[in-house]
């Protein structure tokens, strides 16, 4: 595992076009991140994480066009997207019907995600495709905050970190948006009457 900074950008997007495992600070907490290619990239992350593989992760994306490509957007979706991306909130939304398995195992669903962080956007755009990025953690512990903590998950499991901390350090708000019912799923910094606000 290498140690890098936020200035080591094109090499970060290096290991990511590779296939590579790579944690890196957000705006909320420490992700773990590798191209959202291949069911062997899925895996991969699954085994590190140590997490059951029957929930899918999170696709994060540099712009809206990007999971476009996965889900269905609808109108009050949209409305959601523009107020609220790049920020700390999680979207999971359908799936449109030609996605591959490992994206959305089945569910027929997946969480979507712009990160509020120069650094994170910029990298995804240099890989040229968005990410699976759940958060930087062996499952059911604590998600890292800085690239101490994630190294101390992970070790020479991973391909690299990049320095730094998460001065949030909460987690996205997470909602779920099923025939036009917002549904939360995790409570963070931006709730649900915010949302609910934004598409009356």
């Amino acid at each position: 595992m290498i140690k890098l900074t936020k200035k080591d950008i094109s090499k970060c997007a290096e290991i990511l076009k590779n296939n590579g495992l790579l944690a890196f600070p957000t705006e909320t907490v420490f992700g773990l991140g590798i191209k959202a290619s291949s069911e062997e990239n899925y895996e991969k992350l699954v085994k590190v994480k140590n997490r059951p593989s029957d929930k899918p992760f999170t696709l994060m994306c540099s712009k809206i066009e990007d999971f476009e490509k996965f889900v269905k957007i609808d109108e009050k979706t949209r409305k959601i997207i523009n107020y609220f991306m790049p920020g700390p909130i999680t979207l999971i939304l359908k799936t449109k019907t030609d996605v591959p398995h490992f994206v959305d195992l089945g569910t027929g669903f997946v969480g979507v995600r712009i990160p509020d962080d120069k650094f994170v956007v910029n990298m995804i755009k240099e890989v040229g495709e968005p990410l699976l990025v759940p958060s930087a953690n062996i499952s059911s512990f604590p998600p890292a905050k800085n690239d101490k903590e994630a190294i101390e998950y992970f070790h020479d499991t991973i391909d690299g970190v990049v320095e730094g901390e998460c001065i949030n350090g909460t987690p996205s708000s997470i909602f779920k948006i099923d025939n036009g019912k917002i549904i939360l799923i995790r409570k963070g910094l931006i709730s649900l009457e915010e949302v609910e606000e934004i598409v009356k």
